[in-house]
């Protein structure tokens, strides 16, 4: 009968008990303590559990943003905004954090062993880079090795640094626990012309030469940016359509706040860590920018009408 709903598909409903039905949590449990284990183990490297993290979390969050667009009765337009919200925080969140851990081949690469020292830039390079700079520290020498490095637009300043935490060790010792912090990336621009990559300031004395790798940096972070807020929008609004409190606004926030996290602290080097600190810092801040951006667009958008029903 014209205009009457539109019976859902057998996949529609396995689908949306899957994701309401405790299956794909008891799952993804499971596959997240195999990983841990695995890495814990030795048998997966830094940057491969750093991978499958920079993945489950965003899908996590999109499954759950995904979930209000399978339920049948809703208002089509709210549907179709939660899925394409969900769909866009998963693009958004894993693509930039996997390619910071797993960057791939650079444009080139090199080393740069003391002040002075150049590195040249091939035939094509210039535009928009990202650099992966690291390093080591000499053991009991100096904490905080800095540097600059020219030949981009702005200048390339870091530092390689060791902070140092007490930790207990048997019953009743504990022990200095060093934690170096040898790696980063640096987003800069190579302008035409620019034949070589200089090191021009090197203060204290780093363990080896410092090592670069310069990858093509394809997106804009403003427009990375940009489309996450649009993103979070279209979940919030999606919201509002679906007369819903933080159903898809909040997964979708968390996502792309783990994402945000990785892609700034989050190395080859040293992946792990920061994927986990992304989980649980990016499930509080996204909780409460979801919650904030659910809430506006309820006040400021309408709710929808249910298929079939006519105003």
């Amino acid at each position: 009968m014209p205009g009457s709903p539109q019976a859902p598909s057998d996949f529609a409903l396995w689908l949306e008990d899957a994701l309401r039905s405790r299956i794909l949590q008891i799952a993804a449990i499971g596959a997240v303590a195999a990983v841990a284990a695995l890495y814990l183990l030795g048998v997966l490297s830094e940057p491969a559990t750093g991978a499958f993290a920079a993945v489950a979390a965003p899908l996590a969050g999109a499954a759950l943003a995904a979930r209000p667009a399978l339920a049948p009765g809703r208002d089509r337009a709210g549907r179709a905004l939660a899925a394409g919200a969900a769909a866009a925080a998963l693009l958004l969140s894993a693509g930039p954090s996997l390619g910071t851990i797993l960057p791939g081949e650079p444009l080139f690469r090199g080393e740069l062993t003391a002040q002075g020292a150049a590195l040249p830039v091939p035939a094509g390079a210039s535009g928009r880079v990202r650099v992966l700079v690291s390093g080591r520290l000499r053991e009991g020498g100096d904490p905080d090795v800095t540097f600059r490095i020219g030949g981009t637009r702005p200048s390339i300043d870091g530092e390689l640094s060791r902070n140092w935490s007490t930790a207990r060790v048997g019953r009743g010792g504990r022990a200095r626990v060093a934690h170096d912090h040898l790696a980063d990336w640096y987003e800069s621009v190579i302008p035409e012309g620019t034949a070589e990559l200089r090191l021009e300031r090197l203060q204290g004395q780093p363990g080896s030469a410092l090592a670069l790798a310069v990858h093509r940096e394809w997106v804009p972070r403003w427009l990375l940016l940009a489309a996450m807020g649009l993103t979070l929008a279209a979940a919030a609004a999606a919201d509002a359509r679906l007369g819903s409190r933080s159903e898809a606004a909040v997964p979708v926030a968390m996502a792309l706040a783990f994402g945000l996290l990785v892609d700034r602290n989050a190395t080859p080097f040293s992946a792990v860590g920061p994927a986990l600190g992304g989980v649980l810092l990016g499930a509080m801040l996204g909780a409460l920018a979801g919650a904030l951006a659910s809430w506006l667009g309820r006040r400021l958008l309408p709710a929808g009408r249910r298929p079939g029903k006519r105003g």
